[in-house]
């Protein structure tokens, strides 16, 4: 296997396991990242997120991640009476939260210490947590760099 095949095989990983966690661990017919795609688009469940949000330990600030998703807690919880997806750009920025969390756990081999990291200031980001930076798509970008230069043992 080359370096590129394990590389792949890693990202489909990636995606299969952030989509479980999205879903609760829900069976769905989403297996490829072009259906991930159409499925952001459409906007993810309400219900999904709910339970994501509060599947995070008490590492996390329900306020800055429902700042990094895009809605306020309130909205969120309305939803639960009335379900509604989420909108687009709301359902690309959980998804975003929810990939670099599951690459954040296989860099450090458990879900609390990725949880803890992501709300830590890190070196390699010049000393911002990781949680502030993904609230845009360059943040994400830089923490998802530093998680793979981490990966490779590589932290300047």
């Amino acid at each position: 296997m080359t370096v590129a095949d394990k590389h792949e095989e890693q990202e489909l990983n990636i995606l299969e396991r952030t989509l479980k966690r999205l879903t609760g661990g829900r069976a769905t017919n989403t297996h490829t990242a072009f259906e991930i795609h159409e499925m952001i688009e459409k906007g993810l469940p309400s219900q999904d997120i709910i339970y994501f949000v509060e599947s995070l330990t008490t590492h996390y600030n329900k306020e800055m991640t429902l700042k990094v998703i895009g809605i306020s807690e309130r909205t969120l919880y309305r939803r639960v009476k009335n379900p509604a997806p989420l909108t687009a750009e709301q359902s690309s920025r959980t998804w975003r939260l929810a990939k670099i969390l599951t690459k954040a756990e296989d860099v450090f081999g458990d879900r609390e210490e990725a949880q803890r990291w992501m709300n830590t200031p890190a070196m390699g980001l010049e000393g911002r947590k990781p949680i502030d930076l993904i609230t845009t798509q360059v943040g994400y970008e830089l923490v998802d760099d530093f998680l793979t230069r981490m990966d490779y043992g590589v932290y300047t």
